[in-house]
């Protein structure tokens, strides 16, 4: 054999042997990584739920124009609170615990604290460890510990999670109505489809709708009509909707584009 081929050989075969010592390193260093609590595709996922003991239950469906929430208002859904909630399921697992290892009804993971349902995968979300402020999570029969910095996402309040905009996504608007006292006139619809709230709030009580300086109907082109009542209140601006009974919390610049000139702010 010539010289010059044995030399050949002998560095495919060091090429080989550092080819398989990577590929070893990186089994290692990828079998030392925290693994994600479920396997699942979240853009597969279809349907999400959220119960928990003494908070609102919340129920969102993907539909072809995105997230929608159904329960306990049927109303678009905020995407990012939404995938937020889908971002659960590939959370880093600390320690997956031994069948037996521990006793779920002590973890308050039987009945749960907290659960996530994502189609057809459950997730029970249980205690905090007293040490490293871990959370309990139970899923597929088995009990793990994670980083617990999720929980404020499943503890929102469902209007935190509603798509902020004051017309409808992806509905066109016919007509938009401003009534002030006896005089109606036509809005800028272009400005009502731009329109997002800075957050949506519960209905309060001490909060007149009756004192609002003009009532407005939204017309859209399938038939609907949405209300609001606009006022301000203090330092804020409203927008209180008819129904359901919600309470969009507009800037200056936003109550100023949604009234024409000369409509007052305050009645």
């Amino acid at each position: 054999m010539r010289r010059r081929t044995r030399q050949l050989l002998v560095a495919a075969a060091a090429a080989v042997a550092l080819a398989a010592a990577v590929g070893l390193q990186i089994r290692h260093e990828h079998a030392g990584l925290p693994q994600p609590l479920t396997r699942i595709d979240a853009a597969a996922v279809t349907t999400v739920g959220v119960r928990c003991r003494g908070c609102v239950t919340r129920r969102f469906e993907k539909a072809a124009d995105g997230w929608h929430m159904r329960e306990p208002y049927a109303l678009p859904a905020d995407a990012a609170a939404v995938e937020g909630l889908l971002a659960i399921a590939a959370v880093p697992v600390r320690t997956w615990y031994a069948d037996g290892a521990l006793d779920p009804s002590r973890l308050g993971l039987d009945p749960p604290l907290i659960e996530l349902q994502l189609d057809a995968q459950r997730i029970a979300i249980g205690t905090t460890d007293v040490i490293d402020s871990d959370r309990y999570l139970g899923v597929d029969g088995r009990i793990a510990r994670a980083p617990d910095r999720f929980s404020p996402r499943l503890l929102t309040v469902p209007e935190a999670e509603l798509d902020r905009h004051l017309a409808p996504r992806g509905r066109a608007l016919r007509a938009v109505d401003l009534i002030v006292g006896a005089q109606r006139r036509s809005g800028d619809a272009q400005a009502w489809r731009q329109a997002q709230a800075q957050r949506i709030d519960a209905p309060q009580a001490g909060i007149d709708a009756s004192a609002a300086s003009a009532h407005v109907q939204l017309h859209t082109a399938d038939g609907e009509t949405i209300g609001y009542r606009l006022l301000r209140r203090g330092d804020a601006y409203l927008a209180l909707r008819d129904a359901p009974a919600l309470i969009y919390v507009l800037d200056a610049a936003t109550m100023a584009a949604l009234l024409p000139d000369g409509v007052p702010t305050t009645p």
